[in-house]
């Protein structure tokens, strides 16, 4: 808040409690991206749009069929003030405060204590960006501007990568020889991935890495 710059952060919110005050469009958007996280989702509002009864119906969310209460923040570790009554919102956001959670507040950017910043995602590479609460739309553009760099090969960079730091501890494992093998074969399947040639293999390469470097 104030004129602070926001902390960029990528939450692990798998098993994570996080409470929706609110059923409607923004609503509904904040669910879909949480359980796309792995969250376990609390919806409170006595309607729902369809999109949400959709995953009530599933068992993908616990809902509350009535309006906000107090207590309804408590054990969150995320809480959404979305409805469309800024004083309930506000309320939300004292309860969820003084409880611990940090608070989204729909109506009030600069008055919450997180923003969801524009985002796309290929494969293991998720690209967030924000613009500050200025201007959803100047997000949009630089998304859409963005996301012409997202294709399969990239993605496949990250998988091999991800796949290396996973099995590296099998043949390297001290952690300096492990960090400078990581970093010199991230190189190289970027050096790949910008001249459009085979990714090496990570087994091939640490075994050859190794008869070069030690």
């Amino acid at each position: 808040m104030g004129d602070s710059p926001l902390y960029p952060i990528m939450l692990k919110l798998v098993g994570k409690p996080c409470t929706v005050i609110g059923g409607g469009k923004v609503a509904a958007r904040k669910v879909r991206h949480l359980l796309a996280s792995g969250a376990e989702v609390k919806v409170v509002s006595p309607v729902l749009t369809a999109e949400l009864w959709h995953f009530v119906h599933e068992g993908s969310i616990v809902h509350i069929a009535r309006e906000y209460e107090e207590g309804d923040a408590i054990g969150a570790l995320l809480v959404f003030a979305a409805t469309d009554h800024c004083e309930v919102n506000e309320r939300v956001a004292e309860e969820a405060r003084r409880y611990g959670a940090l608070i989204n507040i729909a109506h009030s950017p600069e008055q919450s204590d997180f923003a969801n910043p524009g985002t796309v995602q290929h494969g293991d590479v998720h690209l967030a960006v924000s613009t500050g609460g200025a201007s959803p739309t100047l997000t949009r553009s630089i998304l859409a501007k963005l996301s012409k760099l997202m294709d399969d090969e990239l993605a496949q960079v990250a998988e091999m990568l991800l796949h290396a730091r996973k099995v590296s501890h099998d043949v390297l494992p001290d952690t300096v020889d492990r960090q400078r093998a990581m970093r010199h074969y991230a190189e190289e399947c970027w050096r790949a991935y910008e001249c459009n040639v085979t990714l090496p293999k990570w087994e091939d390469w640490v075994m050859a890495w190794l008869a070069q470097y030690q």
